[in-house]
């Protein structure tokens, strides 16, 4: 959380160094994050073990597991405070979002960029590959995807056509596409007739959207 003080505060478990204050000590109160020098946190992203959040020098930081590189910084070790991910030159970062093992964040580029773990193709990038630092989603021609979220094994985002999308992971149906093919990058989400999906989230194993006829729409297990 932010406090008031202009630092960010986790609690809980800290069995990765996922609470950033220094150290692998479980806390049951906030403990402030140890923020690089002259950096201000904010919009914090928690995933299972580690943590992410947007630095006010333009950069983008995560701390905790980084078993599959989803620190971003170029290596898989571990580290109890944060660190800058290794954003594409001339790209800089910003929305970070953490899944369970993977993150991801928009590219002043107009692309959306994620880092970490592959198995499943959830960093949209068209392998099955890990990645320790950021790759662009390969988004449909001519689509700007943006408003991206981050589920354990899956990911979701919003298309500048109107559609969203998802990829990764979808034996529980929680790509929307009316399969269960697991996708190494974007597929159209199959919207109700007439409805234009917004507010997309992504969950361990399903997925939820508002739908502009005011309703909220599910899919997944």
């Amino acid at each position: 959380a932010d406090g008031s003080d202009g630092k960010l505060y986790c609690w809980g478990s800290n069995s990765s160094g996922q609470l950033g204050d220094g150290t692998r000590t479980n806390r049951s109160t906030p403990v402030a994050v140890q923020a690089p020098e002259g950096v201000t946190l904010s919009g914090v992203e928690g995933g299972a073990f580690h943590t992410c959040a947007d630095g006010s020098d333009g950069k983008v930081y995560c701390w905790g597991n980084n078993f599959y590189g989803q620190l971003g910084d170029g290596t898989n070790t571990e580290r109890w405070t944060p660190v800058a991910v290794q954003a594409p030159e001339g790209v800089v970062l910003s929305g970070v979002v953490a899944g369970d093992t993977h993150t991801c964040a928009e590219g002043s580029d107009g692309k959306l960029y994620c880092w970490g773990w592959n198995v499943d193709g959830q960093l949209g990038d068209g392998t099955t590959t890990d990645s320790w630092t950021p790759v662009a989603v390969q988004a449909p021609a001519g689509v700007m995807l943006s408003g991206v979220s981050a589920g354990a094994w899956h990911t979701c985002a919003h298309g500048s056509g109107g559609k969203v999308y998802c990829w990764g992971y979808n034996a529980d149906g929680q790509l929307g596409d009316g399969t269960d093919t697991s996708r190494l990058t974007p597929v159209a989400v199959e919207a109700p007739e007439g409805v234009v999906l917004s507010g997309v989230v992504a969950r361990l194993y399903h997925t939820c959207a508002d739908g502009s006829d005011g309703k909220v729409y599910c899919w997944g297990w």
